[in-house]
This record gives C-alpha cells, sequence and structure tokens, in this order.
C-alpha cells in the first residue's frame, strides 16, 4: 500500500529542479467550482503552494485507493477541489502527475552519499534506488509511468526537459564532490556520464534485474574510471552546429 505523503520543505534547489513551467501545455479555460470549494487565489501557470499540496495529498488519496491503473485526474481534482483545467496546467498528463508522487516516495528515503571517493558515492546512491525499486508499489508504477510517457512526443518531451533533469541533479552531487575534491578532471562530461548510470539503471528496472546487490558496486567503479580518464564535454564549433539545424530543417521538411 502506498502511504499518503506530504510535500517536503522548501529548500534552496537549482531552478533547474522546478523546470515544470517549461513544459508547453494548452491553456484551456478553468471549469466553475462548486460551492462548496474553497476559493483560492488564481496564479495562472505559476503554481500556488497550497493548491499545488491539495493536489499532491487529493493524488496520494487516489493512488492508494484505486491504485496506478485506476487513477484518475477527474477523481484528483474533485478530491482537491478544482479543475481539471488547473492540474493539466501544471502537470500535461496524468502519468506526469505520477511522476510528482514517485518523486516524493523517492524522496523520503534517498539519502545523500557520504562523499568519500566517487565509486563509492555511485554504487552507493544506485543501491539506495534499486531497493525502492524493488518494492512492488513503487517499481511496478515507476515501469508503468515510462511505458505510458514513452509512446507520447510530449509524454517523452516532459522526461526528457523536466523529470530526469531533476532527479539527475541529485545524481550529480557526487560528481561536484568528485571535482571539488580534485578526485575528477574538471572538465569531465558529467552529464554523459549520468545518462550511462540511468540508461543502464533502467534498462534494468524495466527487465526486472534490480536483485543484485553487488552490481551496483561494478557499475559506479566502471563510470568513476570513465570519469578518471577525464572524458571532455563537447565543444561544439560554429561549423557543426550549422550543419546540425541544416540537418534538423531536412528532416522535417515536407517532401
Amino acid at each position: 500500500m502506498i502511504h499518503l505523503l506530504s510535500l517536503p520543505p522548501e529548500q534552496p534547489l537549482e531552478p533547474s529542479l522546478f523546470a515544470c513551467e517549461e513544459v508547453s501545455l494548452n491553456r484551456l479555460s478553468p471549469m466553475p467550482r462548486k460551492k462548496s470549494c474553497p476559493v483560492r487565489k488564481r496564479t495562472g501557470n505559476r503554481r500556488n503552494p497550497l493548491l499545488h499540496q491539495a493536489i499532491i495529498d487529493a493524488a496520494n488519496e487516489v493512488l492508494a485507493k484505486e491504485g496506478p491503473t485506476r487513477f484518475t485526474i477527474e477523481a484528483v481534482a474533485k478530491l482537491a477541489g478544482c479543475g481539471k483545467p488547473t492540474i493539466y496546467r501544471w502537470w500535461p498528463s496524468r502519468p506526469a502527475l505520477l511522476l510528482e508522487v514517485y518523486e516524493q516516495m523517492v524522496e523520503h528515503e534517498l539519502v545523500a552519499a557520504e562523499g568519500k571517493d566517487l565509486a563509492t558515492d555511485l554504487a552507493t546512491t544506485l543501491r539506495q534506488v534499486w531497493r525502492i525499486w524493488r518494492k512492488e508499489s513503487v517499481g511496478s508504477m515507476y515501469r508503468l509511468i515510462l511505458s505510458e510517457m514513452i509512446l507520447d512526443n510530449e509524454g517523452v518531451r516532459y522526461l526528457r526537459e523536466v523529470f530526469f533533469p531533476r532527479r539527475q541533479a541529485f545524481t550529480a552531487i557526487p560528481f561536484q564532490a568528485a571535482k571539488d575534491r580534485g578526485e575528477i578532471p574538471q572538465d569531465v562530461d558529467i552529464k554523459f556520464l549520468m545518462d550511462l548510470l540511468y540508461g543502464y539503471s533502467l534498462f534494468r528496472l524495466m527487465t526486472q534485474q534490480i536483485d543484485d546487490d553487488e552490481i551496483p558496486d561494478r557499475i559506479g567503479a566502471t563510470i568513476a574510471k570513465l570519469a578518471h580518464s577525464g572524458i571532455p564535454n563537447p565543444v561544439r564549433t560554429q561549423r557543426s552546429n550549422k550543419t546540425s539545424v541544416k540537418t534538423k530543417t531536412t528532416l522535417f521538411t515536407p517532401s
């Protein structure tokens, strides 16, 4: 059973961690409220903290009662005392709202690594995530959410531009600590290494191969070795940028 969760206290995080407003959402006219619903100040696409809390609490309650397959925006809106368009302004789809509920489950159980060395820190972080995924209520829901979102262009964009950058911000902490210690070069391509780590980890999740607690040590050591080798950030020249734009234009030009 999934327990009700509350939002964690606000912390001074980077703007990219709350990039929900970057997703292009359809502006819909708000539905008329019932007289019994509390009146809240409208904030447009900017999230009202009180209403955000009410929606997340309602989402947790609906999820606990109905499960992820019968989870609906309609039920959440009714319980939160708001219209569906309000929810859709902040989350582009049902799976996107479920993802934020999932994130809170994970954040409540994750503990930052001690900062001893990169290989150990990555293995510790990955092992924590895998243990959370092994809980049927969490792992199965996460697989369901991802499988739904990758079938939709807007869902893919939300994963790429909003959700994964938020999650990778936590994973980037051990890399930055390793840079600060002088363990790895300053110009190492952290984004590339995190993509390798996430890609492998999600493959293991999707194929239900997350039972081995020794694998995180191996993948952590492998990624750390690559980081020590000094994989630099890609240098994009003006010519390569023009080529990229030209190629993209060609791909989307009607025949």
